[in-house]
């Protein structure tokens, strides 16, 4: 048995990327709800931060999209050191031999370039152009002070406690081509690590201030929850910088935040609390569903995750075999986790965790409700949400309304029936 739903729209969300012909008033959820998943709702646990703007030169030449394009602004080295001369930043040849001029402002016609004749590393206008070696990633230097400058490949990798080698050994990064930064997928402990390039400590960068923002010889960047990581570098801004992303984390928290606020204050505001993205009108490519106002995607009532989670309930409220029921809530975090990052112990498996398990993962399935009275937390338990008994801070209400009650033309078909208690 399956129910057919349509997307939650509202607010700034993008109809068309959810596969529905316009917007509605559709779900959101309170602040309670959304305080059951991790704060790292995305996974990113250092953001990248965009930095400074400071003086820039230009570097077009045979890599770009558009060979040689001196109007391409954002392809620059920055300022070293304010008020100076300067300039320096890394850029990645896709090709051995690739060829680049200097420009000190953006030029179409390459007009005031700046070339080296004889490769001495000395810059003349109008020189030939500079010649990088191997492809790879590379560091450039310009002192326009003296008029030369420095091309050095490198490669750079992490290492550190966190890391699995340790301070002796990197973990290298690599180039990921359409991101446009260097990526390592890596497993990291809680402990320490840094950047560095070529394997030696003469150029490493740390994160003094933890603001993600690279300082050559900063501090130890910390990991303080062990897991599977992504690892992004990105040279080319004026600040290097960097992100750090858990590749293993709770997927299931799917809600638009972007105009959204948490707080509900207004029940019939639709940017009041986060809208819930979980269902879509689209493939798995993002193409949309062959109707727009009547959606393709069902979910089903009948669910292994469920099955898993009822077993483990029933289990446990019968005292019985609570390493059985471990494995069977475990299965379903690490579907979810995509690894074992969310694992619990035995000690740590209770009624109200496995209740709090059924909400991240049948959330807008038609659980929440029957799962809340069997609890005991849908009228009077002490579990309150926004607006829960017409208030936003939420009370409790009678216990009468654990049970509906019985629709007035059901009673009227049958004089026999009795309403049920408190709905008199």
């Amino acid at each position: 048995m399956t129910f057919i739903i349509r997307a939650g729209i509202g607010g700034n969300i993008d109809p068309v990327k959810s596969g529905v012909a316009s917007g509605w008033g559709g779900t959101r959820a309170t602040k309670q709800f959304i305080e059951k998943f991790p704060a790292d709702l995305t996974g990113i646990i250092k953001a990248f931060n965009p930095g400074r703007n400071l003086p820039k030169i230009y570097i077009p030449g045979s890599f770009q999209a558009k060979p040689f394009d001196g109007s391409d602004s954002k392809n620059s080295l920055s300022q070293a050191v304010s008020g100076s001369k300067i300039y320096e930043g890394y850029r990645y040849f896709p090709m051995d031999n690739e060829e680049f001029v200097i420009l000190r402002n953006p030029s179409s016609t390459l007009s005031g370039k700046l070339g080296d004749n004889d490769g001495s590393g000395k810059l003349v206008a109008n020189g030939a152009n500079i010649k990088a070696g191997t492809k790879g990633l590379y560091y450039i230097r310009v002192d326009l002070n003296t008029n030369t400058y420095i091309l050095e490949k490198r490669t750079i990798g992490i290492v550190g406690t966190a890391t699995p080698g340790g301070w002796d050994t990197d973990t290298p990064m690599n180039w990921d081509a359409e991101k446009g930064y260097l990526t390592a997928k890596v497993e990291l402990s809680e402990g320490a690590f840094k950047f560095r390039a070529n394997k030696d400590w003469a150029v490493n960068f740390g994160d003094t201030g933890a603001d993600a923002i690279l300082e050559a010889n900063g501090d130890n960047i910390m990991i303080t929850k062990s897991g599977s990581y992504e690892v992004l570098l990105d040279l080319t801004r004026p600040d290097y910088t960097y992100e750090l992303r858990l590749t293993s984390f709770d997927k299931r928290g799917i809600f638009h935040t972007n105009g959204q606020k948490l707080d509900i204050d207004n029940m019939t505001d639709f940017t009041n609390g986060y809208a819930v993205l979980k269902f879509k009108n689209v493939t798995s490519t993002g193409a949309r569903g062959s109707d727009a106002d009547f959606p393709d995607t069902d979910f089903p009532m009948f669910r292994l995750a469920d099955v898993y989670l009822m077993a483990a309930e029933a289990i446990l409220r019968s005292n019985g075999n609570k390493a059985q029921a471990l494995e069977y809530f475990n299965t379903v975090r690490k579907r979810a986790y995509t690894g074992s990052a969310g694992n619990l112990t035995e000690s740590e498996l209770t009624l109200n965790v496995i209740l709090d398990e059924r909400a991240r993962e049948l959330y807008w399935e038609g659980h929440r409700r029957t799962d809340l009275v069997r609890f005991g937390q849908f009228s009077d338990g002490n579990y309150l949400w926004q607006w829960k008994g017409g208030t936003k801070e939420g009370a409790k209400v009678d216990a009468f309304r654990n049970v509906f009650p019985i629709p007035t033309n059901e009673l009227r078909a049958n004089p026999n029936m009795k309403q049920n208690d408190g709905y008199n």
